[in-house]
């Protein structure tokens, strides 16, 4: 008689590996909720609307209420509220259409509604569009038209942007829901409850659910070192000097590859920063490798101009002439020229400069003050919300586009700048082709960087600390983290 290879003994001891195996990957994993601790304050993720520019805010609102795109965790555009879209006249046209979904309170999402809101968010967000008006209007329930006054094919990272969330009301279409627990949020998937007559709820999983609070950078920390959390996000550079405090080393955090401003910009209207040679001085002096080697980051890019790469402009980056020159040569020219303007005007005035809390900003306040005291400049810190002279910019770029970095940098924003950079930029934003788009582009590139209102340090700086149970997780050149792609989904 013939034995079924199934009945022999290999064939059971490789069947109860089987079952060891997959008691292992099921049985013995940790099943609990997902914790996850966001740095910031209680009130960005109590009202993430109002706290939109806020990492607690956005990921508390990319959780809770979804946009028409999203982001995965690679950081790669993904259906939200957008069933499917198209593109047209070169990215100048976006037409989408809607997912059947329900609000929280079961009523259908129509396209009117959709279109209504999302004007709103593009109102309440002017920085992030680039100086672009975009015209919303919906064409039946279903299916919406973004259209552009210039042709934009990035503009879908942009409407993945957790600020361009739809929300009626307080509350969104997920993909979560959120019920407040004291100073915490039990954030429920939206799958697990059904709307409308003759619906019923089920209870999700526990490790489907995430417990999400808001704490500051050290109290998180020690809550990871403890494993009282799995997830640690918002991290920054002002936060980067609890990270060795806490026990931890750089190597421990999870590093987001973003591209963005990290830099000061002048916004003080003295007669010295008025001085172009001054401006210029004052980007010069700074040691941009002490202050890498003083933060600690080992991955942490510099940079001496405001454009990271050549995105639509058909050269690089306009970079400044002394780039390459030893810092003694490059000190000895700033002296130079803030002692001409002493001669003529006397001493400089004392330059305020706004920087966030944090001791990574304490570290950087100190780099500044010993660069520009070289100069015979003094410095002063005052809170991002006081009139200053030089503010922190330090933003992640919302979608990779020329016209965001220049835009963030223009008149409009009201930083020091030249008026003829504005025009070009309005005219690229007009122009009728590529090409002439991408000439009037590097025309405004160069005389924003020649200018010299913003003083460029390096790339923004964005962290993450993340348990092994947390397969999903992958450092993201977005800076955003979805938090229900933390784990994997059962088979």
């Amino acid at each position: 008689m013939w034995r079924s290879p199934a009945s022999g003994p290999l064939a059971r001891l490789a069947l109860a590996a089987t079952l060891l195996a997959a008691a292992s990957c099921t049985g013995d994993r940790d099943q609990s909720p997902v914790k996850v601790d966001l740095i910031g304050q209680a009130s960005e993720i109590l009202n993430p609307l109002r706290a939109s520019d806020t990492p607690a805010g956005k990921a508390m609102l990319g959780a809770t209420a979804q946009g028409l795109l999203a982001f995965d965790a690679r950081g790669e555009v993904m259906d939200a509220l957008a069933e499917s879209w198209i593109v047209e006249d070169g990215g100048q046209s976006y037409i989408v259409r809607l997912k059947r979904a329900v609000w929280a309170d079961g009523e259908p999402v129509k396209a009117e509604a959709v279109a209504r809101l999302l004007r709103e968010r593009f109102r309440a967000n002017p920085n992030w569009l680039a100086g672009l008006k975009p015209q919303v209007r919906a064409m039946t329930d279903r299916v919406i038209e973004i259209r552009l006054d210039a042709a934009l094919p990035a503009f879908l990272q942009l409407l993945a942007q957790p600020q361009f969330a739809i929300l009626s009301g307080d509350s969104g279409t997920g993909p979560y829901r959120a019920k407040r627990q004291d100073a915490q949020f039990d954030l429920v998937p939206v799958g697990s409850v059904a709307a409308g007559e003759g619906a019923t709820e089920h209870e999700p999983p526990p490790v489907d659910h995430r417990i999400v609070q808001a704490s500051s950078g050290a109290r998180a920390l020690v809550r990871f070192r403890e494993r009282r959390t799995d997830l640690v996000l918002g991290g920054r550079f002002q936060h980067l000097l609890l990270v060795p405090a806490a026990g931890f080393s750089m190597a421990d955090l999870r590093v987001d590859p973003v591209s963005g401003l990290f830099g000061l910009a002048l916004t003080g209207r003295s007669a010295f920063l008025a001085d172009g040679n001054v401006r210029d001085a004052l980007s010069r002096v700074i040691d941009r490798a002490a202050l890498a080697s003083t933060l600690g980051l080992p991955t942490w890019a510099t940079f001496d101009h405001p454009l990271p790469a050549s995105l639509e402009l058909d050269r690089a980056p306009t970079m400044p002439v002394w780039a390459d020159s030893p810092r003694e040569t490059r000190v000895t020219i700033a002296r130079r020229a803030v002692e001409h303007w002493r001669v003529s005007h006397g001493e400089p005035p004392l330059l305020r400069v706004a920087l966030p809390e944090g001791a990574g900003a304490t570290v950087l306040f100190r780099r500044l003050a010993r660069d520009f005291a070289e100069l015979g400049v003094r410095i002063d810190r005052v809170a991002m919300d006081d009139t200053a002279d030089l503010v922190l910019i330090d933003e992640v770029a919302p979608f990779d586009s020329a016209f965001w970095y220049l835009s963030r940098l223009d008149c409009a924003a009201k930083l020091l700048c030249d008026k003829r950079a504005s025009d070009l930029l309005a005219s690229a934003r007009q122009a009728d082709t590529a090409a002439e788009q991408t000439r009037l582009l590097g025309e405004a590139e160069r005389l924003i960087a020649d200018y010299g209102g913003y003083i460029a340090l390096g790339q923004p700086i964005r962290w993450a600390l993340a348990s092994r149970r947390l397969t999903g997780f992958q450092p993201s050149p977005r800076g955003i983290h979805p938090l229900n792609k933390l784990t994997p989904v059962p088979n």
